[in-house]
Order: structure tokens, then C-alpha cells, then sequence
């Protein structure tokens, strides 16, 4: 199990930008593809000392204690106790969710996101706009709280209510700062700010952009193509792309707070506009709002039907990661 959560992939990459910082030459240079914010902090508490992979993995749980908190607060001002109770379940069975608790970026991307829409949902946009911040510092995809924030200022500034806007909801616009700074790190260290867009391109990602529907028939053919991946890889982020979409459009109709579905609905598309995805089921572990939305459903059974097979196939597939299957 400590193997499986600290050496695959991703993890290995952390614990070596974690260990030398970003270097411009040799193999590592590609982890300049990688976000500063955790393997800065498994640094600074290791304290030079304590092993990098315990840091990093005690660093991703009680981040995702954290995260299940914001959850559970975020569905209980949404919908109730019961509600909070129903979300935080489906998010802990989620299939792909065994990556919350290893070296990887997930519990601390979901524990800030969470923050900084509970923040907003809190009408604290300084707050919001630091957490923010520190999201976007994290991964890609931390930018895009930019758009629930804005809207919340703009609909509370200039909707029914009226309230005056103050310096406090400036601060929504720290939130892109946060890949700025990313951006000025390449700079500095490549005098390209768009450098991580050249190593994306090559080995081993192969990362391109392109429009949901050609990447949806590519992931189709794969799925086709490759029988063993198909059912590990590609079918799982074919059907996880329409359940988003029918979630997010059950949340319309169950007026859930335009906040939570601008957000659901930007990282859905940011997602899978990605030309080249094979972890699509756990970047969509971090499409929060789906998971508060399921759980404010008046329809219980089919909450039930939803938590019973995800837990099955959370079940499936962490027994498969284990194993060492191509669950990444």
C-alpha cells in the first residue's frame, strides 16, 4: 500500500521537486510541469529531516479531513444535515478517491477549493481571494474559482440586494495571481513564462488542446481500441463526462446556487478539453460541486442507487490500483 501511494507517476514527481526543487537540466526538468504549492510545503515540514513520502502523505489526509469539513458545510447551507451527511458519503466512496490519501495534489486542491467557495458563500472575498490564491498554486484548474467569484460580486454588488462594493472584493483578482506566480517561476528559471507548455507537448504527456467532442470520439475509439485500458481509462471518463453533465443540469433544476454550477461547469469543460487524458476519473475527483449537488437531491433513491455503485466500484478500483494496474 505505501508503495502503490508514493511511488507511481505523479507522486514521484512531487517527492523530487519536494527533494531538489525545479531543475533546467537533466530528466527532472519536465517536473516544471508541475505546481509549486505541495511539494513546497512537504519541504518545509520535513524540516530537512523527517522522510519527504510520510510528509506528503500525512500532508494529503488531514487535508482531506479538512476538505470533507467544507464539504459537509458547503451541503448543509445548501440543502441540510441530511444533505451534508448524503455529499460527504458520495465523496468518500468516490471510485478514483484512493488518490486523496497518497502523494498527490487532490485532498490539497479540494481542502483549498472548498475554502475558497465556502468563503465566498460566506460573502468573504479576501478570504476567498487568498485561499484562491493558494489553489491556483496548486494546480491549473485553482484559476477557474476566479468565475465564481466574480459572479458572486457582481450579482450581490449589482442584483437586488445592492451591497456597496468595497477594497475586499478586489481581492477576487488574487485568485489568477496565484498562476501568474507559476507563470513568473518558469520565467525565471527558463526566460519563457510558457515553458511548461512545451514539455506538456512531449514525452510522456503528448498534451494538446482540442475541442470536448473530437476528445470524447478519440477517447471512444481508445476505448474500442485498447479492450484492458478501455475499462480502466477510457470508458470511465466517457461516462463520468455525461453524469457530470446530467448532474450539473439536475442542479439547475434543483436551483442549487449559481456559484457551485459555474464552477462545476468550468472545470467540467476545462477538463476535457485536454487532448490527451488518461486521469480523467481522478481530476474529476475534484469537481466538488457534484458531489454537494447529488446530495441535496430530493430523490432518494436516486442518491441511493448512486452511493451503492460508487462504493462497488471504489471498491474495484482501488483492489486494482493496488495491484499495480494503469489507474493513474
Amino acid at each position: 500500500i505505501w508503495d502503490r501511494l508514493t511511488m507511481p507517476g505523479d507522486a514521484q514527481r512531487y517527492l523530487q521537486i519536494a527533494g531538489e526543487g525545479y531543475v533546467t537540466e537533466g530528466e527532472n526538468a519536465i517536473n516544471l510541469v508541475f505546481y509549486p504549492l505541495y511539494p513546497f510545503l512537504m519541504r518545509i515540514f520535513s524540516f530537512g529531516v523527517v522522510d519527504l513520502a510520510a510528509v506528503g502523505m500525512a500532508i494529503s489526509r488531514l487535508c482531506l479531513m479538512g476538505a470533507g469539513v467544507c464539504l459537509f458545510e458547503l451541503a448543509r447551507t445548501e440543502g441540510g444535515e441530511k444533505a451534508a451527511w448524503s455529499s460527504v458519503a458520495l465523496f468518500a466512496v468516490y471510485p478514483f478517491s484512493m488518490f486523496t490519501v497518497g502523494v498527490y495534489t487532490e485532498s490539497l486542491f479540494l481542502l483549498l477549493s472548498m475554502g475558497c467557495m465556502l468563503a465566498i458563500r460566506k460573502d468573504r472575498m479576501a478570504a476567498a481571494g487568498v485561499i484562491g490564491f493558494l489553489a491556483a498554486l496548486t494546480r491549473v484548474q485553482g484559476m477557474l474559482l476566479v468565475f465564481p467569484a466574480v459572479y458572486h460580486v457582481v450579482e450581490g454588488r449589482l442584483g437586488k440586494e445592492r451591497k456597496n462594493i468595497t477594497w475586499r472584493d478586489g481581492a477576487v483578482l488574487l485568485i489568477p495571481m496565484g498562476f501568474a506566480v507559476y507563470l513568473g517561476i518558469n520565467h525565471a528559471l527558463y526566460g519563457n513564462a510558457f515553458q511548461f507548455l512545451a514539455y506538456e507537448a512531449g514525452e510522456p504527456w503528448y498534451q494538446s488542446t482540442k475541442w470536448i467532442g473530437e476528445n470524447i470520439f478519440v477517447q471512444f475509439h481508445n476505448a474500442l481500441s485498447f479492450e484492458g485500458l478501455g475499462m480502466i481509462i477510457y470508458w470511465p471518463q466517457i461516462i463520468l463526462y455525461f453524469l457530470a453533465a446530467w448532474v450539473l443540469f439536475a442542479g439547475i433544476r434543483s436551483k442549487v446556487r449559481m456559484e457551485y454550477l459555474l464552477y462545476g461547469a468550468v472545470y467540467l469543460g476545462f477538463t476535457y478539453l485536454s487532448g490527451w487524458m488518461i486521469s480523467g476519473g481522478r481530476y474529476m475527483l475534484c469537481c466538488f460541486p457534484l458531489f454537494l449537488i447529488m446530495g441535496t437531491l430530493k430523490n432518494e433513491k436516486v442518491k441511493l442507487i448512486a452511493l451503492a455503485g460508487s462504493a462497488v466500484f471504489f471498491f474495484l478500483y482501488s483492489h486494482m490500483f493496488l495491484l499495480g494496474y494503469a489507474i493513474m
